[in-house]
């Protein structure tokens, strides 16, 4: 029962954001291109962030650069903002191209929209995740069945693995959940930006990915997950509660 609760859990991860950005394209009939160019988004930004931060690394263990006095703090900020300015970017050229392809077509990009290239984001971001975790699953089964030999010195990691209750993988699909949340909310703030022809926009957007990441990492280092949770959880609740008060004042 504990192996069909991860794989389940593994699969749900991966596909369900997937299956809502496409149940939203057709739920509006938005074009099949935003999950194109939300998908492209979030791997766009991670193509550009990870080489950034291994040229950061080998720059510290080189000593080109001085090493920060306080290592954790550094890695929060440093991680917390680039996440938030590489994705946020790549968001903000993606919904202006977005933008552009719509008023070719005599249309506007509307609330629904913002959505799509949401779920997309997102979406791709969780089913990258469920996949690598998914493959863990398989490779550690492989492993515990004796199919194939465990490596040297990984003895305890696959001990610690199964020693894991099944059921925390679901915890995984929650906060899964709540980030595809928080990039729909982010996708809106976007949105309001391009459609206003202001970066203040991209910038809010920015920061408050920034806050999320830096707070949320902050508090699993310091009082565990129960309330990193909890905490990403109330910044969704803020972000999407602004996101409803801002397309109110639109409708008006």
């Amino acid at each position: 029962m504990g192996d069909v609760l991860r794989m389940l859990g593994w699969l749900v991860m991966a596909f369900g954001g997937p299956a809502l950005a496409l149940w939203a394209k057709g739920r509006w009939g938005r074009p099949a291109a935003w999950l194109g160019v939300g998908a492209l988004t979030f791997l766009g930004a991670q193509a550009v962030r990870l080489p950034f931060w291994a040229g950061l690394t080998a720059l510290f263990r080189q000593s080109v650069l001085p090493p920060p006095r306080d290592p954790f703090v550094f890695n929060l900020v440093v991680l917390s903002l680039s996440a938030g300015l590489f994705e946020e970017t790549a968001r903000w050229w993606g919904m202006r191209w977005a933008q552009r392809r719509q008023a070719r077509h005599g249309q506007i990009l509307g609330p629904a929209d913002a959505v799509v290239l949401g779920l997309a984001h997102g979406g791709t971001e969780a089913l990258a995740l469920g996949l690598v975790g998914w493959a863990t699953l398989m490779g550690m089964l492989l492993m515990r069945e004796g199919l194939i030999p465990i490596p040297p010195g990984m003895e305890a990691t696959v001990a610690a693995y199964w020693a894991t209750p099944p059921g925390w993988v679901w915890v995984g699909v929650l906060e899964r959940g709540m980030a595809i949340l928080l990039h729909v909310g982010l996708a809106f703030v976007i949105w309001d930006g391009v459609r206003r022809a202001r970066r203040a926009g991209w910038a809010a957007a920015v920061l408050l990915h920034a806050l999320v990441n830096g707070t949320g990492v902050a508090a699993m280092s310091y009082w565990g997950i129960g309330a990193a949770e909890g905490l990403i959880a109330l910044w969704v609740g803020i972000i999407m509660g602004g996101v409803i008060l801002r397309l109110h004042k639109v409708d008006s």
